[in-house]
C-alpha cells in the first residue's frame, strides 16, 4: 500500500521501500490540475499502484542516481524530464556505470543496481536546465542547478508555500556524499549555501523525508559533517599513510557492511578529494607514496 504524507498543499512525500534508505529514496507525488511524480526510487511496486491509483503526467528526476531514477520505466508511455547535465547518460546502464565507478567495477556496479533497484533502462524524454519554471496549477516548482553531489543534480523551490525538495542535500547524518569523479567538495558547499539562502519553510529530503522544525540548524550540521571528516583524515595523517591505508581506516564510512567494491571506490574517491583540498590549503603534503600532516 503505497502510504502518502501531506507536506503541504498539493505536494506529497511518497513513503516507499526502505523509508529511504540507499539503495531507495522517497519520491514526491503533486496532485494538481496535472499530476506529477518527482524521482522514482521509492520501489517499482510503490510506483505501479501510483500508477493505478492517479493518472500521473509526467515524471521528474532530480539527478541520474538510480536510487532516485531506477522506477522511470514504469511510467515509460509518460514524458520523462531530467536534468540536461545527464540526460546523455541517462536511463542507459552502461553509460551510468563508465560515468560513476572505475572500469574494473562497472559490471558490478550494474548488477548491484539490477538487484538491488529493480531499475531497467528507459531513455528520458525532456531535459530541463537552471532556471526552468514548472507550474502544475496550483503547485509551481523552479528548477536549482546544485552541483557537486553530482554534475547534475536538482533541486526544486516551490515559491508560493517556500518549499524545498533538497533530494540528496539531505539532512542523513551520514553527511554530504561527493563520491564520484565529477563530485566536488567546493560544488558541495556553494550548493548547500545557495538553497540555505532561501531560506525555506519547509525542507524535503530525498533520504530523510519532511524537514519543519530547526531548518537552519540542520543545515549547520550537514555541513558540519565535510569539517569532521577533515580533521579525522588529518589526525590519520600525523605519521603519514597512502590512500590504500587511509581507505582501510574508513574514515567517512566508518566500515564497508555492503557493497565493499563500491563502498571501498567512494570511500577512496572522497578521501582524495579532500586530500586535493587539503593540499592546495597547505595542510597535507605528499611525501613519495604518503600523504603527511604538516605540522606548524
Amino acid at each position: 500500500m503505497v502510504v502518502l504524507e501531506k507536506v503541504c498543499g498539493n505536494i506529497y512525500l511518497v513513503r516507499g521501500d526502505g523509508n529511504g534508505r540507499f539503495p531507495h529514496s522517497f519520491s514526491v507525488l503533486i496532485l494538481d490540475e496535472r499530476n506529477v511524480l518527482v524521482d522514482s526510487g521509492c520501489g517499482i511496486e510503490h510506483l505501479k499502484e501510483i500508477r493505478r491509483e492517479w493518472r500521473v503526467d509526467l515524471v521528474i528526476n532530480s539527478h541520474t542516481h538510480p536510487d532516485h531514477s531506477a522506477g522511470n520505466w514504469v511510467f515509460e508511455d509518460v514524458p520523462i524530464y531530467v536534468p540536461r547535465e545527464g540526460f546523455a547518460t541517462s536511463g542507459r546502464l552502461q553509460a551510468l556505470a563508465e560515468r560513476f565507478v572505475e572500469p574494473n567495477i562497472t559490471e558490478y556496479w550494474i548488477n548491484f543496481v539490477k538487484e538491488n533497484m529493480n531499475i531497467k533502462e528507459c531513455i528520458p524524454t525532456v531535459s530541463y536546465s537552471e532556471g526552468d519554471v514548472f507550474r502544475f496549477g496550483e503547485t509551481t516548482l523552479v528548477a536549482l542547478h546544485t552541483p557537486g553531489h553530482t554534475s547534475d543534480h536538482y533541486c526544486f523551490y516551490e515559491p508560493h508555500e517556500r518549499v524545498l525538495l533538497s533530494f540528496d542535500y539531505d539532512f542523513t547524518p551520514f553527511g554530504p556524499w561527493y563520491g564520484h569523479r565529477e563530485s566536488s567538495i567546493d560544488e558541495t558547499r556553494r550548493s548547500i549555501e545557495r538553497i540555505r539562502s532561501l531560506k525555506p519553510r519547509i525542507v524535503v529530503s530525498g533520504h530523510k523525508g519532511i524537514v519543519r522544525e530547526n531548518i537552519e540548524g540542520e543545515f549547520n550540521k550537514f555541513l558540519g559533517r565535510i569539517d569532521e571528516r577533515e580533521t579525522r583524515i588529518l589526525k590519520l595523517l600525523e605519521e603519514g599513510k597512502t590512500i590504500d591505508q587511509l581507505v582501510e581506516e574508513a574514515p567517512i564510512y566508518g566500515s564497508f557492511p555492503y557493497a565493499e567494491p563500491l563502498l571501498r571506490y567512494w570511500e577512496k574517491v572522497m578521501i582524495e578529494k579532500h586530500l586535493e583540498e587539503l593540499m592546495r590549503r597547505g595542510i597535507v603534503r605528499k611525501v613519495g607514496l604518503k600523504y603527511v600532516a604538516v605540522t606548524r
